[in-house]
């Protein structure tokens, strides 16, 4: 994506159009990138801000419709953890307000809430919502960070920048990967 970013430089257009793709693969990392192309003066902060939010959207609606695709499928069912399911449907049925909010740092849930056929219309504008505003809040949070790392550090700032991408991309995976380990165990009623 690195590449395809220096290749681009100078084509805001474009560049848009990598931003809004980038989401389907890690939203944090292409709303750090996206709020460095800005500060670095490459795309406008409004061009990008749209291709951020739009994509971020559009992931989650992605998101959600394999879930919902899944959850049509009988196979795919009987392969899902009756447990697993419950836990989904008790976090889902304290509302889509909290699972949106959670759902920012574990992505699985948007993908939950299709299995478990949330109303899309209600999912939609909840997602929506949260989406923008986590988008627009993160966005400018990295725009001001990286304001002052280039006037610190001129060129030398996209190293700082590549750190903090590959930063939030091991975060949200470490973050996944105890989420679900804990819900394992506290589902397990084992007890030792």
């Amino acid at each position: 994506m690195e590449a395809l970013i220096e290749q681009y430089l100078g084509n805001p257009l474009i560049l848009a159009v990598l931003l809004f793709l980038a989401n389907f693969v890690m939203e944090e990392g292409a709303i750090v990138a996206g709020a460095a192309l800005a500060a670095a003066g490459e795309i406008g902060t409004t061009l990008a801000l749209v291709a951020l939010v739009t994509g971020n959207i559009v992931s989650d609606w992605a998101l959600y419709g394999i879930g919902a695709l899944a959850g049509s499928s009988p196979l795919v069912r009987r392969w899902i953890d009756g447990k697993m399911l419950e836990r989904g449907r008790h976090l889902l049925d304290r509302g889509v307000w909290p699972a949106a909010l959670l759902a920012r740092l574990l992505p699985p849930i948007f993908m939950a809430s299709g299995f478990l056929r949330v109303d899309f219309r209600r999912f939609a504008i909840v997602n929506g919502v949260v989406a923008a505003v986590y988008t627009v809040a993160l966005f400018f949070g990295a725009f001001g960070l990286n304001l002052v790392l280039f006037d610190l550090l001129g060129n030398w700032a996209w190293l700082v920048v590549a750190a903090l991408v590959i930063a939030a991309v091991w975060l949200s995976h470490r973050f996944t990967v105890y989420y679900f380990a804990s819900s394992k165990d506290e589902g397990d009623g084992s007890g030792g």
